[in-house]
């Protein structure tokens, strides 16, 4: 019979490991870009120009924040692929499917943004600090995409390449271990935005989480991921009506169905 214990030590280790590497990049480049505020403040100006220069101190400290997440991030990637924590294996799916696979997970994520873009316009959020960050976001699309999507990517590899991997191998209960998770990156979402984006939180936690199971692989994952980035970055805060719900419904059902048949017959066996 198999232990609770060496899976879930390992799944808590990458969990560990990852917030200690955060904290770790935070502090030291917190510190070091803060002290070089006032260089970094005109190197910007200088170097990029006035599209890219920050206006006023919450957009330097946005651009700090975006140079210390990457700086983790790489670091990260370092350390989990080098260590074979996690890996960007193309997994249970023959070659023949794999676009099919990335394809329909990108309709169903592209479904989830749109149903996100509808829900939720942060310009009129009563959050200052929601505002002034998509504001940022909205005024440097190019770099606000590459930055979270490399962000995103990272968060996938850990998250699904290694701690669910570990979870799944422990116990494998994907009809109980992935709607719990779902659940828990939906009311992070509510605990750091608006309380009813935790439907599409949890609707996102759910397709990646079943992707990954039938799959075994990051990749169509990170790869619907920037899709859905790319439609928040250029069309948050657009006020798209309220009857764009239904084609993004659509988008979400039909690409979900898809994704999840066209991988049934790869799907793992208890």
């Amino acid at each position: 019979m198999r232990t609770f214990a060496p899976e879930m030590r390992k799944a808590l280790m990458y969990l560990l490991l990852s917030l200690g590497i955060i904290l770790v990049v935070m502090f030291l480049s917190g510190a070091a870009l803060g002290f070089m505020g006032s260089f970094l403040d005109g190197f910007v100006d200088g170097i990029l120009g006035n599209d890219y220069a920050p206006s006023k101190p919450s957009d330097l400290y946005f651009i700090i924040g975006m140079v210390i997440l990457c700086v983790a991030c790489v670091i990260l990637q370092i350390v989990f692929l080098r260590l074979r924590f996690a890996s960007y294996s193309i997994g249970r799916i023959p070659k023949e499917k794999r676009w099919p696979v990335t394809g329909w997970t990108m309709v169903t994520l592209g479904g989830l943004a749109l149903l996100y873009c509808t829900m939720f316009n942060p310009f009129i959020s009563p959050d200052e600090n929601v505002r002034d960050s998509w504001v940022w976001i909205t005024r440097h699309p190019i770099i606000s995409f590459f930055g979270m999507g490399f962000v995103e990517a990272t968060a996938d590899l850990i998250i699904f390449g290694g701690m669910m991997r570990e979870i799944l191998e422990w116990k494998h209960r994907p009809q109980i271990i992935i709607p719990v998770f779902a659940i828990i990156i939906g009311l992070t979402s509510a605990f750091f935005s608006e309380p009813l984006l935790a439907i599409p939180a949890t609707m996102v936690g759910m397709v990646e989480g079943y992707v990954y199971e039938y799959s075994r692989s990051v990749i169509p994952i990170i790869i619907g991921d920037l899709l859905y980035w790319l439609i928040l970055v250029f069309f948050i805060g657009v006020g798209f009506p309220g009857w764009t719900i239904l084609i993004a419904a659509g988008l979400i059902v039909l690409g979900f169905y898809s994704v999840i048949k066209t991988m049934e017959p790869f799907k793992p066996i208890d």
